[in-house]
């Protein structure tokens, strides 16, 4: 048997429990900024959301018996600077099997929103995501476009010591991935993504894996140095419950194919 098929290990042997440890080691620090704020939210064709933020959790609530684009309720959440008048929030909301990743844009009055939900049938578990986005106060006016800016890049990404990653983007919506250091080491896969432009050299990226029930939201900041922020999350199947971790990441650009 070669060193290769020796080395070899299936995608789905990687799970959250393996995988999530050390890997917010350079988690950026949490910022107040939406602590005792109440945004009205207006989605296309939905009834209007106001999220309501205090010191670590948010309430959403919308008409009575309208068709609202997320369950009602209250969550923890968690939020983080990314450029001036822009931060994104991590909203975990386990009882409901779900998870929101939200970038406000506030300067221009938006916001976009990567919601993963964990759906558990009698013997599997799927990942569903969805990427919405809303004008606050009133109709969006300027949307987040889809973009192919990534495209033709490759970088080394590190979340730390102990979690390095390699990533080159060869679609507007496939990239491929290659462990370096770290759970996902000597592995790799291409995989289905989503890229909305934020701002001059900013992204929301948000992938799935094919494998094993995981999206990853991440605001990639190419402006300067890369730069990257955002959340994981997985099926936890020991607490038989959906699990996050927020992540942070410097980045290596290692050269631009031009396809």
């Amino acid at each position: 048997m070669s060193q290769i098929a020796q080395n070899y290990r299936p995608l789905d042997s990687i799970t959250p429990e393996k995988l999530f440890p050390g890997h917010d080691e350079l988690r950026p620090e949490a910022i107040s900024t939406l602590a005792g704020t109440s945004h009205i939210l207006h989605f296309a064709g939905k009834a209007p959301v106001t999220f309501t933020f205090g010191d670590s959790t948010v309430t959403w609530e919308t008409a009575p018996a309208a068709n609202e684009p997320f369950p009602l309720g209250s969550a923890t959440y968690e939020a983080v600077k990314t450029r001036a008048g822009l931060l994104a929030a991590t909203i975990d909301h386990p009882e409901g099997n779900a998870n929101i990743f939200a970038v406000f844009d506030l300067a221009r009055q938006r916001v976009v929103m990567v919601r993963t939900v964990m759906m558990k049938g009698t013997s599997t578990v799927a990942e569903r995501t969805e990427i919405s986005e809303a004008g606050i106060g009133g109709p969006i006016s300027a949307p987040f476009p889809a973009t192919a800016e990534l495209v033709g890049k490759r970088i080394h990404w590190s979340y730390g010591d102990s979690h390095k990653f390699e990533h080159i983007y060869i679609e507007p919506e496939l990239y491929c991935w290659h462990g370096i250091k770290g759970p996902e080491a000597n592995m790799g896969a291409v995989e289905p993504t989503s890229v909305r432009k934020i701002d001059d050299d900013l992204y929301l990226f948000s992938w799935c894996d094919r494998a094993i029930p995981f999206n990853g939201a991440l605001v990639i900041d190419l402006k300067g140095k890369p730069s990257s922020a955002g959340r994981l999350v997985g099926w936890d199947g020991g607490k038989n419950r959906i699990s996050q971790v927020i992540v942070g990441a410097t980045g290596e650009l290692v050269n631009v194919t031009q396809y």
